[in-house]
């Protein structure tokens, strides 16, 4: 178990009433994340970046940026929040053993422990806030489990002084808080096959090497492997003909948005290249049809010296399911600064 020192207080206080006071993350909205393996759901800022590993965890930080600072809680860094929610076999542990080994920082910061309501049941509540150069670093820990096996630990916490800010945010989390349950064994059916699960409509944001984009919380991302391009991803659910895939590229020698697609058009055996707007900024679309029965679209935008390639394909028997989610997909992509 860690435990940070915390010392001149005084001096920083000194210091930080040079320093203009940071101000709290904006939230546009809310989107409801439910974990695929043991069921948490919770909601969280639409505009947040997010990081999830289904069946363990699901991160949501205010600023990307600040993912470093929070892991080491550095002296100063990125004004952030971060909302964090830890699914932890108990294996025969009561949830006040594990809150008391969820402890990283020295006890005098840390308040009494408090008896709640989480998720329908009894749980925990610990509130900690110690001083750092930019201001208070203060958050709450919750725990409690459904079921007796699995405890569900969730997190909220901001640097620089701006966790008050956050607190219709914390409630808004914990009273939309579904706990988790250790999953069932599926039992074998003689049913039909399974048909392909549709793109939900409910999309989740995923931040990338310049760019956020949100995605249906039910498709998966890879890295894909493209030649010459800086970055890729792509984002694929049940078929693998149905995907959704954004490449970025060095445009550097190149400036011209036209001319570059152009030179790809006759690539998709395009007819005509489209103009659109994406995040604001001018950009095109090809209309291409990759495969048989599969129909196709590039976007291409240009920024910051990158070009920014967007690509969605659908299975055409069922372009009323996914072209009018995909297209959602691709309005919604921001570039960042």
């Amino acid at each position: 178990m860690r435990a940070y020192a915390l010392g001149g207080v005084a001096l920083l206080c000194l210091l930080n009433a040079c320093q203009p006071l940071p101000k709290p993350a904006p939230i546009e909205g809310f989107e409801r994340y439910t974990d695929e393996v043991t069921g948490f759901s919770v909601l969280y800022p639409r505009n947040w970046y997010v990081r999830s590993l289904a069946g363990e965890s699901f991160l949501v930080l205010s600023s990307e940026a600040a993912l470093e600072r929070f892991l080491r809680w550095d002296a100063e860094g990125p004004t952030a929040a971060k909302i964090e929610v830890t699914v932890v076999p108990l294996e025969g542990r009561g949830i006040d053993s594990l809150l008391q080994e969820r402890k990283i920082f020295a006890d005098e910061v840390y308040a009494p422990v408090q008896t709640v309501s989480i998720g329908g049941v009894e749980g925990r509540k610990l509130h900690y806030r110690f001083p750092l150069r930019d201001g208070d670093a203060e958050g709450e820990l919750y725990i409690a489990s459904a079921d007796g096996q699995l405890a569900t630990v969730v997190e909220v916490a901001a640097f620089g002084g701006t966790f008050p800010a956050y607190r219709t945010l914390v409630d808004t989390v914990i009273v939309s808080l579904t706990l988790a349950r250790q999953p069932q064994p599926k039992q074998p059916t003689a049913s039909a096959p399974a048909q392909p699960a549709p793109p939900s409509q409910t999309l989740r944001n995923y931040m990338g090497n310049g760019f956020s984009i949100q995605v249906p919380e039910n498709f998966r991302a890879e890295r894909a492997s493209v030649p010459t391009s800086l970055f890729s991803v792509r984002f694929v659910g049940d078929r693998n003909d149905c995907i959704i895939q954004v490449d970025v590229f060095d445009a550097s020698q190149q400036q011209d948005l036209r001319k570059i697609v152009e030179e790809n058009r006759p690539r998709y055996r395009a007819a005509e290249a489209v103009s659109v707007r994406i995040s604001g900024s001018e950009a095109y679309y090809l209309d291409y049809a990759p495969a048989a029965q599969v129909q196709g679209r590039a976007y291409f935008l240009l920024a910051n010296k990158r070009l920014y390639r967007i690509i969605i394909t659908w299975y055409k028997p069922e372009e009323a399911v996914y072209r009018p989610v995909f297209e959602r997909v691709v309005q919604s992509f921001r570039l960042q600064k």
